[in-house]
């Protein structure tokens, strides 16, 4: 093994698999350069020392997430892969950073076309998030929830002083190295990489394009809770996420969140991770002495395994465990 570039074992065995969460740590800055596959990138160091830097990589159909931690301050440039629409967000500030030219002292996100990124002067010491977007992808999620932004407008930054996208980012990919860790064949599951899609578009949308909407009648409310659960109930053999449920009818998370608190007393999201969990409880008792209890999961888009478990022991006074072994005494 190179010692200069120690690769951690990849979630797929193929390095082409485009479910695989690789990992990378290296102490040559070309080849941490390198190791963006997809990306042609050029980073120059600036401050004195060896340079140390992991990488993280997941690409799940078309969102691709990289986590960037160096150690020393570094000229970025280059570009994303064609067609992308790439999001970089800084998730352990460090000092400021400059883009283009112009010094930011607060924590943005930086929105820019993948095949046209800004010159990037980042601190030492930076853990940065950079989420690239299939910019077709992105434009039929705008559109269907009738946002009227335009992408084309680009690079552009957004304040993140009263946002929890950092946090909310930062824990999801923690929950991915998590999964990564023994369990590396759930991200081979679509239900789980939908799931981390979806996830993250709801954190961007939510900054990108904040509801501006007058708010609803209470008959308005219900008829688009209405509209909600009618299309969750009528796809209960799908794993659906807050998004599937937005672009359907038309509306904002946190729009959709408003009209079922008011509504119903309960947020979309808890509505359809219950009807998840039924999924799953249900399979289980069905399939018990078929599949186990991490695939059936996965299949119901829950990656994080403990806190499912966490939550299916909640809804339903036991274990994900107890279920299959007690239908398995049947």
């Amino acid at each position: 093994m190179n010692n200069n570039n120690s690769r951690v074992a990849p979630t797929c065995p193929a390095p082409s698999d485009p479910c695989a969460l690789q990992r990378y740590r290296t102490h040559d800055i070309d080849q941490h350069a390198r190791n963006m596959h997809g990306w042609q990138v050029r980073y120059d160091q600036l401050t004195p020392g060896r340079f140390d830097g992991e990488l993280i990589t997941l690409r799940a159909g078309w969102m691709q997430l990289v986590r960037d931690r160096a150690n020393q301050s570094m000229l970025k440039s280059g570009r994303a892969w064609k067609g992308a629409i790439t999001f970089s967000v800084p998730l352990s500030p460090s000092g400021p950073l400059f883009c283009a030219g112009h010094p930011f002292q607060e924590q943005h996100l930086l929105v820019a076309h993948g095949e046209h990124l800004p010159d990037l002067r980042v601190p030492a010491q930076l853990d940065l998030l950079s989420v690239a977007v299939d910019a077709q992808a992105l434009e039929s999620v705008l559109q269907r929830q009738g946002v009227g932004i335009r992408i084309t407008d680009l690079p552009t930054c957004y304040r993140l002083a009263a946002t929890s996208m950092q946090a909310q980012l930062a824990r999801l990919f923690d929950d991915l190295t998590t999964a990564d860790q023994g369990q590396g064949n759930l991200l081979r599951h679509e239900a789980v990489r939908h799931g981390i899609r979806d996830a993250v578009m709801v954190q961007l949308l939510e900054l990108i394009a904040p509801d501006q909407a007058a708010a609803l009648s209470p008959t308005a409310r219900k008829r688009m809770v209405d509209r909600a659960r009618e299309y969750a109930l009528g796809h209960l053999d799908e794993p659906l996420s807050i998004l599937d449920l937005c672009n359907h009818i038309g509306a904002s998370r946190r729009k959709l969140q408003y009209c079922f608190q008011e509504t119903l007393g309960i947020n979309p999201v808890a509505y359809l991770r219950a009807l998840r969990l039924n999924a799953v409880r249900r399979e289980l008792c069905a399939h018990a002495a078929i599949h186990g209890v991490q695939q059936v999961a996965a299949r119901w888009g829950f990656w994080h395994l403990s806190r499912f478990a966490s939550d299916y022991r909640t809804l339903f006074g036991e274990s994900p465990s107890q279920t299959l072994h007690r239908r398995q005494l049947c």
